[in-house]
């Protein structure tokens, strides 16, 4: 949907699995490309790839992850949430980089600027490439808490002789 110069938000909701991130990392590299976004495709896909590989790591095991943008004539915003991990995001520098913590730095040296916050049931980290986004939070997340409520990402009690794997929802802007 392109509104305004808008295009989006577009949004998928995967299993938490390593597997998932070159679909999703080529589904979001290939939409900002289709808009025309003046914002370096290689730095897009590098984060799309570490916000991803985070949430599978650190969100809930068994849980899902969404994975979204939102697109502007002068930039992008990369979205993605897990079920929650058990601590906020943050840069890790120094002498803690060894044990990890590289994805977020790589995310803060590429973007534009970057947060996070939580909505019930989910962790949201967010960033932005080109020019950020100039709207009220109102309005640039109004999409996100139904998509949530429709979506749970957290692990589901499993139902008796239920299997259910790969994508499990897509909705949103293709």
């Amino acid at each position: 949907m392109v509104i305004g110069g808008w295009r989006g938000p577009g949004w998928q909701v995967t299993d938490a699995d390593p597997g998932q991130g070159r679909r999703v990392r080529e589904w979001i590299t290939s939409a900002v490309a289709r808009h025309g976004c003046p914002v370096d495709l290689d730095d897009v896909a590098l984060a799309v790839a570490e916000l991803f590989g985070n949430a599978v790591t650190h969100g809930p095991a068994g849980g899902r992850v969404l994975a979204g943008y939102c697109l502007w004539r002068d930039g992008a915003r990369i979205v993605v949430c897990d079920g929650g991990g058990a601590a906020p995001p943050r840069v890790v520098h120094g002498a803690d980089l060894a044990e990890g913590g590289r994805g977020l730095r790589v995310v803060d040296s590429l973007a534009a600027r970057w947060g996070s916050f939580w909505l019930p049931g989910a962790l949201v980290v967010w960033c932005d490439f080109g020019q950020p986004l100039r709207a009220p939070a109102a309005d640039a997340w109004a999409w996100l808490p139904p998509v949530l409520s429709a979506c749970p990402l957290a692990p589901a009690a499993p139902a008796a002789g239920s299997a259910a794997a790969g994508m499990l929802a897509v909705a949103g802007a293709r």
